[in-house]
């Protein structure tokens, strides 16, 4: 039985609602592979200025401390649906960050507002993706970049996943809703309106996309 977008994000909050309270403690396989992006998601940030950085599903902040570490006079902003994940990340009270509970498709703040958005090991959790990329789209300031990691494969391995690993992982309490081809990330990106920079799979069976905000978009 077809699963509605908002059980999907239920599914996703209940999930890492108790996940929340191990986040941090090195027992969630999420959480590190979020610091294992971190290097390569920080060599694409670093290839333009910038001010203003939105993490979308941040989680506990992980990728947002380590930037914040290393650049902590930009302005980093962490979304994430599950309100028990921002009450962690908002307890590190790190100076210019702040972290807010919101939805990866309907993202709350105005257009033009980041010089680039992250977004690192959630994206498969999103029942209506392209929605995202729209939103992504609209607060990108021209010439700002999304960076985005996530899973992909070959187009096989991805039938496999998405018809019995992810079914698997729904009957046990998981949010996960589809793992994309490469080709579905790059046509997303696209149909937004933004330019591809990058579309690459990556060790790991990783989603690697860049892509860039070129003029500002009609309304």
């Amino acid at each position: 039985m077809a699963r509605t977008a908002d059980e999907y994000k239920q599914l996703s909050i209940r999930e890492f609602t108790k996940a929340a309270k191990v986040y941090e403690s090195g027992h969630a396989g999420i959480y590190e592979m979020c610091k294992d992006d971190y290097p390569q998601m920080l060599a694409e940030l670093e290839h333009e200025p910038f001010a203003d950085v939105l993490d979308v599903g941040c989680g506990t902040g992980a990728v947002i401390e380590l930037l914040h570490e290393k650049y902590p006079d930009a302005h980093y902003v962490g979304l994430d649906l599950t309100p028990d994940m921002i009450a962690v990340a908002q307890a590190k009270c790190l100076n210019g960050c702040e972290f807010v509970v919101g939805d990866a498709e309907d993202l709350p703040f105005p257009a033009n507002s980041f010089d680039a958005v992250l977004s690192s090991n959630s994206f498969h959790h999103y029942p209506n993706p392209e929605k995202f990329f729209a939103g992504v789209a609209r607060v990108l300031r021209p010439g700002g970049r999304l960076i985005l990691r996530d899973y992909t494969a070959n187009d096989f391995a991805v039938w496999l996943m998405n018809t019995f690993e992810l079914p698997l992982a729904r009957l046990a309490g998981h949010g996960d809703v589809r793992i994309l081809k490469q080709s579905q990330f790059r046509a997303m990106a696209e149909e937004a309106g933004l330019s591809v920079l990058a579309m690459e799979a990556q060790k790991g069976w990783r989603a690697h996309l860049v892509a860039q905000k070129i003029t500002e978009l009609e309304a």
